[in-house]
């Protein structure tokens, strides 16, 4: 009889923990466990360690409950959507683990934490179960369920307020640290990596004091370290949030008796999704984010800078357009420049602020349309995703990168933010990505830069250096690898491109 690290093929691919046993099933080249409870919790409290596993565990997927995000909006699947959701997937090779245990990759999703799943299609983690690390996707728990910051909350908790998503993936990460060996995993080797929320979160996690020592190299896509809110900053918005579902905000009662569906209210899904890409800088005002507390005592930028998380390499790196969307200036972006300032007022920038942004890209573009485009882009998303690597440098083995990847035939979207995960992980014909990869010059060119990136990143998880060729140069040696096809290297543009907005206090 066949058996695969205590797997045995007569048996279903079970694999027997202190939990229970887990069912699994090969598919696509790998070993896949769908819905492993890894904590549970009661509404607005820390997570605990879940003790056992009910019988059959390990074949159905979850989420949990959100208001449709980026995935919905564009024709991608959600698992079903249950409170009890503190579940994760784990993907294996199918081959015998090397002695000291597969590499671990833990994979946070984005999706502005209010939405998205470990377990949407489109993360999958087969196709880099195949290069010989094992994959862990989490569920974390998502907007208020996950970051309400309340008076009361932290009266009763001061730890756990506004950071119960957090505290989930702490959780995640120490289940890892546990069982990962009976998977055939090496919780020694441990790489936490993310995209967009995902990615800030993996920053959070690196300035957290309780995830020292549970993971021990980070990858950050599209993310960033400024995303981290005071917590009496959010008081009077969360006070407003519970007035308007009908609950004194010192009632805490009355909150954890509320249905979901008055927790997570539909909006029209074109409303969202055209405000959402309009206004993506409007992200910076939503108090559904990580808080700092006695849980996260320091801004992640400062820690960073002042080495506490010294000898964790990391990779850091966006999309070079990543709301820009170039074909769509026209609907998207401002029609003028007092347009364009009011939208950056009502994401939260001061005057002085707004206009001298709008005067430093008024230089570098020819239209406020295009300007819109590339200001966003530099503000959200790349240049918080690079001052990551800038902060990380000095104190540990640092690589930093820019998705330039336009799908051929529908290069007007441009390097899009989210793109990089179709030929990450390969499911190049799964919604929401599908319909950009239908003709062959798409397909064949994403396939193999997917190629090229699973390498990158797994044989980072393994040794601690992306390999490949090109070879990637530390990101002090002056250079970015630049993800396209072909692949090349960049100048670091950060200080020109990057630096004004640091200079006015926006990173």
């Amino acid at each position: 009889m066949l058996v695969l690290l205590g797997v045995s093929l007569a048996q279903g691919f079970s694999v027997n923990t202190p939990l229970g046993r887990a069912q699994g099933q090969i598919e696509d080249g790998a070993i896949a466990f769908y819905g492993l409870p890894y904590a549970e919790a009661e509404r607005f409290r820390a997570p605990r360690p879940v003790l056992a596993w009910p019988k059959g565990v390990g074949q159905a997927t979850v989420a949990c409950p959100q208001t449709p995000g980026i995935t919905e909006w564009f024709g991608g699947p959600i698992p079903p959507k249950r409170e009890d959701c503190l579940a994760l997937n784990i993907y294996l090779p199918l081959e015998t683990p090397p002695p000291e245990g597969f590499p671990v990759m833990i994979f946070l999703h984005g999706g502005a934490f209010t939405s998205g799943a470990g377990a949407e299609p489109i993360y999958l983690g087969h196709r880099l179960a195949q290069e010989g690390v094992m994959v862990v996707a989490p569920n974390y728990r998502l907007g208020p369920l996950g970051f309400l910051a309340l008076p009361a909350l932290a009266q009763e908790d001061p730890k756990a307020v506004g950071n119960y998503g957090v505290l989930d993936v702490l959780e995640a990460l120490r289940f890892v640290q546990r069982y990962a060996r009976h998977f055939g995993g090496n919780p020694q080797n441990v790489t936490l990596f993310g995209e967009s929320a995902g990615g800030m979160m993996v920053c959070t996690l690196l300035a957290t004091p309780e995830a020292q020592g549970l993971f021990h190299r980070a990858i950050v896509q599209s993310g960033g370290c400024n995303y981290v809110r005071p917590l009496a900053e959010d008081f009077p918005l969360g006070e407003a949030w519970a007035k308007a579902r009908g609950c004194d905000p010192k009632d805490l009662a009355c909150l954890r008796a509320l249905p979901l569906e008055r927790l997570f209210p539909e909006e029209p899904t074109l409303e969202a999704m055209s405000r959402f890409l309009s206004r993506p800088s409007v992200f910076r005002t939503s108090p559904f984010k990580p808080h700092l507390s006695p849980l996260l005592p320091q801004d992640p930028r400062e820690a960073l800078r002042q080495g506490k998380a010294r000898g964790i390499p990391l990779i850091a790196g966006a999309n070079l357009e990543e709301v820009s969307f170039p074909a769509l200036q026209g609907l998207l972006a401002p029609r003028g420049w007092e347009e364009a300032k009011g939208r950056l007022l009502a994401s939260g920038l001061s005057q002085a602020q707004a206009e001298a942004l709008l005067a430093l890209y008024q230089k570098r573009y020819p239209n406020p349309q295009a300007a819109w485009g590339g200001l966003q882009t530099d503000l959200t998303l790349l240049c918080p995703s690079l001052q990551v690597a800038r902060l990380q440098s000095p104190h540990a083995p640092t690589y930093a990168y820019l998705f330039t990847f336009r799908v051929p035939g529908l290069e007007g979207l441009g390097s899009f933010h989210g793109l990089d995960l179709a030929p990450l992980f390969g499911h190049l014909h799964t919604p929401p990505f599908l319909p950009l990869f239908l003709g062959a010059e798409a397909w064949e060119k994403a396939e193999a830069l997917g190629k090229r990136m699973r390498r990158y990143w797994t044989s980072f998880a393994r040794e601690g250096e992306p390999l490949g060729w090109p070879r990637w140069p530390l990101y002090r040696e002056g250079y970015l690898l630049r993800l396209d096809t072909p692949v090349g290297l960049l100048p670091d543009f950060y200080g020109e491109r990057c630096g004004p907005l640091e200079a006015l206090g926006l990173l």
